[in-house]
């Protein structure tokens, strides 16, 4: 059983319906740094039939958390694959790296390419996930609400345009070359999947920012 002041309660803005509503309330009070106090209270055996579904109602609980982590759920674990992804692909793109008596030749690089696409998409779910919660469950963040001031949809499209058009030009002068030696045989893969990872990580970056702008619409 909890018990709250009127204005306390208003100042929490609380916006779930389900079992995560307890939680919600916790986690809100501390963001607010308002006074809150624990009472022992005696429990007894219940009667009737419990209405609780352990997994349903535990995983509402550990969504609602996730949601107002997205450093630890998106961001962390993002920018790490993304470091590794870029880093391996370079490794294997300026040679043939030897590890444990094995040459690695351009294969790896298409993991290294998923690897950070993946890591990529997953900093852009952080954004997601910290936009709604500010416009939609009422979380304060000033120096997000900062960035997302000057981050707009027109620079962050523009910035992607520009990638993936790289992207394209790299495939642009593969081509020349191609047209150049009479379309003779190449060897241009790990340049390829450079252009490759530039197109889709542009893409990536115009159509996730139209997304964030959808997220970041008030509702009134």
């Amino acid at each position: 059983m909890r018990a709250t002041t009127k204005n306390a309660l208003d100042s929490l803005n609380l916006k779930t319906t389900g079992m995560e509503f307890a939680s919600e309330m916790v986690i809100k009070t501390i963001k607010r740094d308002l006074k809150a106090k624990e009472i022992p209270t005696d429990y007894y055996v219940r009667r009737g039939e419990s209405k609780l579904r352990s997994f349903a109602d535990g995983w509402r609980h550990l969504r609602f958390m996730l949601l107002y982590s997205p450093l630890f759920l998106f961001l962390f674990p993002g920018v790490m694959l993304f470091i590794l992804g870029l880093v391996s692909m370079a490794w294997l793109y300026l040679g043939n790296p030897k590890i444990f008596g094995l040459t690695f030749y351009y294969h790896p690089m298409f993991l290294s390419s998923v690897i950070m696409m993946l890591g990529y998409q997953m900093i852009f779910f952080s954004l997601f996930a910290k936009t709604y919660a500010i416009t939609h469950l009422g979380e304060e963040s000033p120096k997000f609400q900062l960035l997302f001031k000057y981050l707009t949809i027109e620079k962050a499209s523009i910035a992607g345009v520009l990638v993936a058009l790289s992207g394209i030009a790299i495939y642009g002068v593969i081509l020349a070359v191609w047209i150049q030696s009479d379309f003779g045989a190449m060897q241009k893969v790990k340049t390829s999947i450079v252009a490759l990872t530039l197109i889709a990580l542009g893409a990536q970056t115009v159509f996730s920012s139209f997304m964030l702008s959808i997220l970041g619409i008030r509702e009134k």
